[in-house]
């Protein structure tokens, strides 16, 4: 196992991966990937044609996904793993890595692995968001259960970041992920587990996707080569922080109402900041936060990240009957909620989702965008 990442840039990058793959060793990978970037990844590598190729897993995988991937790398006689896609498929190939190396999925759960975990796994990201290729965790679904796979092991051993693969994306999705990587930006400052390095990561994360953001959505090749390193930031701050608050209630945002996860993730994150703002010892690090972000009052973050919202026309779920929202209040995972600065009871979960559905008046959500508009100048 590799103790650090072997990282290549640029825009036809792709072509790399049998260069990486003789690093690594891999002389027959399996490939976990689906669609267009699958093609293209086999298309620019021929090398990788007779490769057996795993795409039946679920926008939101599921830990059961990963069991006949493990049996087709154990018939193939394959020896690494090539990742390609947006966060499902590599946290599936994490997911399959930790089972052929564990036993079982209760074993990989638990994290529980025969030494040596020497299955080499090279990950290629066709979204600017998640930050995967960076981390060592994978979220996995045991039915309507989520689960955590995480294990120094798990974090990719190489990483291709390639922009031409974003150029495809639907705007949508495009937009979602980028939420998703100033999100992890902004969620591992403040998380009670940063560190002096985390914050070097988070801060260009942030500062990446928010001096680039309307560039690339507008199709700047640049702006997307900056995207796509703010994403693998964010994932680098992640991986020493993991994420707060806002993620562990995304999911039941994704699973209630079908928002993408960076999306979900971007619902609450205003409200959450405001509430923060309340306590006396968030002061100080919120205004640090607020000036890196170039604002000189931290209560204009959360107008600011609304004004995104608004202008990237990404809708506000309604506010939802009263038992669904309990229910999504309890089915937040405690355990994601440790890092989470200051501490969340159930009431103050289920009000910060009760406010984050409250629609704003016409005057607020235009104040919001004007921020935006402004900053973006």
């Amino acid at each position: 196992m590799n103790s650090y990442q072997i990282v290549r840039r640029g825009r036809g990058s792709i072509t790399k991966v049998p260069e990486m793959a003789e690093k690594f060793g891999i002389t027959r990978p399996l490939i976990v990937g689906s669609g267009h970037l699958t093609g293209l990844l086999l298309k620019k590598n021929p090398m990788l044609l007779t490769a057996p190729v795993f795409s039946e897993y679920h926008p939101n995988p599921e830990l059961q996904d990963a069991l006949p991937a493990v049996e087709m790398f154990r018939k193939g006689l394959c020896n690494g793993i090539i990742s390609i896609g947006g966060g499902s498929a590599m946290d599936t190939a994490k997911a399959v890595k930790a089972i052929l190396h564990s036993g079982s999925m209760e074993d990989a759960i638990a994290g529980h692995y025969h030494e040596p975990v020497d299955t080499p796994h090279l990950a290629i990201p066709g979204t600017a968001g998640t930050g995967a290729e960076a981390t060592q965790n994978a979220v996995v679904y045991l039915g309507d259960r989520k689960a955590s796979l995480s294990h120094p092991a798990l974090r990719p051993d190489g990483v291709i970041l390639d922009a031409d693969l974003l150029d495809t994306l639907p705007d949508y999705h495009k937009k979602s992920a980028a939420l998703d990587a100033l999100s992890q930006g902004i969620e591992s400052w403040w998380s009670r587990s940063a560190t002096e390095e985390s914050r070097v990561h988070a801060y260009l994360a942030v500062l990446g996707v928010l001096d680039n953001l309307k560039a690339y959505l507008a199709g700047d090749p640049h702006a997307a080569e900056e995207m796509l390193d703010a994403s693998f930031q964010s994932g680098k701050a992640i991986q020493i922080t993991r994420t707060t608050a806002a993620h562990a209630m995304s999911y039941q945002l994704t699973k209630q109402m079908g928002l993408a996860h960076g999306h979900a993730c971007m619902v609450t994150l205003p409200v959450l900041w405001e509430k923060m703002q309340d306590t006396e010892n968030m002061t100080e690090l919120l205004s640090d936060l607020a000036m890196k972000m170039r604002l000189s009052d931290p209560q204009m973050v959360p107008k600011l990240l609304r004004g995104i919202m608004y202008d990237l026309e990404m809708k506000i779920p309604e506010m939802p009957e009263e038992e669904m929202l309990n229910r999504m209040t309890l089915a937040v995972d405690p355990d994601r909620l440790g890092n989470h600065p200051t501490g969340m009871t159930a009431d103050d979960i289920r009000n910060v989702y009760r406010r984050a559905f409250t629609p704003l008046c016409a005057a607020e959500k235009q104040a919001c965008i004007d921020i935006w508009e402004y900053y973006c100048k």
